[in-house]
């Protein structure tokens, strides 16, 4: 009986022996990557941003933003279960890949938002559609002469290009404000997709996302505030300066009460 249970043994040890291979070890743990999907429930409802493959740690910010009017968001839920009230969040990546589904109701009933006299939509669309989400909703009502700051939110593996009104670039820049024509507008934020080489076919593991520091925001401590009013204003009356910088908030090439109004405007806009 002990032959027998020392023949039966051999076989599993020698698969055992052959499956050790120390020139080809296996690949460790924390190289592993997460998905995170995010989507809108009904798809023509909202564009989103935060999707990609992720490493176990990485901070991954999820936000929406709508398409069209005749929407009311409802929550996200995560695998499921609702997670969040909130338009955006920050999600810590886990060690399971992470399913976001931003859910709204259609509500055709709801009131008109009818144009002032000086107001006209702000159109903003994605090349190619699904690359990115905005920091407004499509057809905002922005003033006539005023600045509205357009912020695009790619999603990971898109590389940004430029805005484009009309097929012309206006600017280079992934957050940038934008002065509002006497009628409506459409701004494209245009991307070219990039996907890892194939060495490295999930990416790099991190979230490509916008410039760290938002305009308007000049000490850069993450919110646009009085201080930063106040840092402006400091700036218009310093004579001898000739610094530009985050100064020039509405990137006409000089720092004066325009720039600082437009920052107060920023502030009551968070």
């Amino acid at each position: 009986m002990g032959l027998l249970i020392f023949a039966m043994s051999i076989p599993t040890a020698w698969a055992q022996e052959d499956s050790f291979n120390p020139e080809n070890p296996p690949e460790p743990q924390e190289n592993l990557r997460y998905r995170v999907s995010v989507v809108a429930d009904p798809a023509e409802a909202a564009s989103v941003s935060g999707i990609g493959q992720y490493f176990e740690g990485a901070s991954v910010t999820i936000r929406y933003s709508l398409k069209t009017t005749g929407f009311v968001f409802k929550h996200w839920t995560l695998n499921g279960e609702v997670y969040s009230t909130a338009q955006s969040f920050t999600y810590k990546v886990g060690t399971e890949h992470a399913n976001f589904v931003a859910h709204f109701d259609f509500a055709p009933n709801s009131p008109s938002d009818p144009l002032a006299s000086d107001e006209y939509r702000l159109y903003v669309q994605s090349d190619p559609e699904g690359a990115c989400s905005f920091n407004i909703d499509n057809g905002r009502k922005v003033a006539f002469d005023n600045y509205q700051l357009v912020t695009a939110y790619p999603n990971q593996n898109y590389d940004f290009l430029g805005w484009y009104e009309n097929g012309l670039l206006v600017s280079e820049n992934i957050s940038f404000n934008y002065l509002m024509p006497n009628r409506k507008a459409t701004l494209v934020a245009r991307f070219n997709f990039n996907p890892a080489s194939p060495a490295d076919p999930e990416g790099d593991g991190t979230q490509s996302d916008v410039q760290t520091t938002q305009t308007g925001d000049i000490n850069k401590d993450g919110v646009i505030n009085v201080k930063d009013v106040v840092a402006v204003i400091n700036r218009c009356l310093d004579s001898e300066s000739t610094e530009l910088g985050v100064y020039d908030v509405t990137g006409d090439g000089k720092v004066d009460v325009k720039d600082v109004v437009q920052v107060i405007n920023l502030s009551l806009n968070q």
